[in-house]
């Protein structure tokens, strides 16, 4: 493979950094949002959802299909509150190791640091770790932080000797397609697709509008429940 080759494979490397890094920070700017303001929101719906399918099933003891639809009720809400309870209180400034991690990434991936080819992905990912950083998503910082200290960016141009040409290329590629794995994982998570169902990645935007669903899911279980009562 010639060095412009392995150049190209460089700057994917470089893009695919910086969209993992920009994807990371969305993702968890979007959690931290939903489980402050939406998550709230869901275990209510869930559990009138429950207590509705429960009282039904009890005013009709023969039906099967009224007892099943309450007990998957019942574990949908059950594993939706053991959900929340696993979730991570961790934040950035409260960890000293990530405080160290932290400091470290943001030196591997600044601008002034690597090579000028890669300057402007580098400037993103600067940029997505700091927000990260700032907004206490300690998950995001974790993970731009490893993704720099396992590939991070050329610190310059350097030329690689021609018996060393086809190691870096299986090297280059094989980080290229790692990065592209782990990207395609964060878009299938359900967080991402909670931000992006409304076609809108802005998390503000796309959460808003589950939070509107989810409201005027909560009127509705309440005027049923008061018109039963």
């Amino acid at each position: 493979m010639a060095r412009s080759d392995l150049h190209s494979l460089r700057r994917s490397l470089a893009r695919r950094l910086q969209e993992k890094a920009e994807l990371e920070q969305t993702v968890r700017a979007a959690q931290s949002q939903f489980e402050e303001e939406v998550a709230p929101l869901q275990e209510e719906v869930l559990r009138l959802q429950m207590e509705r399918l429960k009282e039904a099933a009890q005013a009709r003891r023969r039906s099967a299909r009224l007892r099943n639809a309450y007990h998957d009720a019942q574990e949908a809400y059950d594993a939706f509150r053991a959900r929340r309870r696993q979730t991570p209180t961790e934040t950035a400034r409260s960890a000293p190791d990530l405080k160290a991690a932290y400091r470290r990434a943001t030196k591997l991936c600044h601008p002034d640091a690597v090579a000028d080819a890669y300057r402007d992905e580098a400037a993103a990912t600067f940029r997505a770790l700091e927000s990260a950083f700032d907004a206490e998503h300690s998950a995001a910082v974790r993970a731009i932080a490893d993704s720099l200290e396992t590939w991070g960016f050329p610190r310059a141009p350097t030329a690689s000797p021609e018996s060393s040409l086809p190691d870096a290329e299986a090297s280059l590629q094989q980080a290229v397609s790692a990065l592209e794995a782990s990207i395609e994982r964060l878009r299938a998570s359900e967080t991402y697709d909670a931000v992006t169902e409304t076609g809108d990645v802005d998390p503000e935007s796309a959460l808003g509008a589950r939070k509107r669903r989810l409201r005027e899911r909560l009127r509705q279980l309440k005027r049923r429940r008061t018109a039963r009562l």
